[in-house]
């Protein structure tokens, strides 16, 4: 073929490309589209900004659920604070006999109706014997060492009384109140006190 026969075909071909592509931009008038609406702002949400209640915690949930701890009455335990007030000197308590010798575990029996193990509560009934009640926390340590030496379970317990601090020493506590019962008369006798069996309360 001619070479500038084909150049001019190859240039008509271009053309037509071109015009195929830009008739349309150039003479086709484009339709009409719909306006774009622009939508109000919508407003503020509303939030809720009432107090939110605090979760109940778990230990208010168990709290609720457990017994009243066991209490002594404000009468029985001033009688005991009263009665077993004492000048005695720890030196003393050596003439008092050794525990084993006035606790010594008497044959098991079932106890009696009117002894229950457990309160009305459910909560299992302890007993300790007040045996002393002073003004010093060393005379109060002095009075445990004692009966601890003679093999008692002694301990003391810090109080207040209006303005005074004041110390009870106990033994026990024991779930069996004849055990206490056989030790007080030597107590008394020894601590010259008249001594006082309680509820045990922590």
């Amino acid at each position: 073929m001619d070479p500038l026969l084909k150049q001019r075909l190859v240039g008509t071909l271009v053309l037509v490309a071109l015009g195929v592509v830009f008739w349309p931009l150039i003479f086709v008038t484009p339709q009409d589209r719909d306006p774009v609406v622009l939508q109000p702002i919508s407003g503020r949400p509303v939030i809720d900004q009432s107090p939110i209640a605090e979760p109940e915690s778990y230990q208010t949930s168990v709290m609720e659920a457990l017994p009243d701890a066991p209490t002594t009455s404000t009468a029985a335990q001033g009688d005991a604070d009263l009665g077993t007030q004492t000048e005695i000197d720890a030196v003393e308590l050596r003439s008092l006999p050794p525990a084993d010798a006035l606790a010594a575990p008497l044959p098991r029996i079932d106890p009696p109706s009117d002894a229950s193990l457990i309160d009305e509560q459910g909560v299992a009934v302890f007993w300790v014997l007040q045996v002393a009640t002073v003004g010093s926390a060393s005379r109060a340590a002095d009075i445990v060492n004692g009966l601890r030496e003679r093999g008692y379970k002694a301990f003391s317990k810090r109080y207040v009384r209006v303005d005074d601090e004041l110390f009870r020493v106990q033994i026990g506590p024991n779930a069996e109140r004849d055990v206490l019962t056989r030790i007080k008369p030597e107590i008394d006798r020894a601590l010259r006190v008249d001594s006082k069996i309680l509820r045990y309360v922590q």
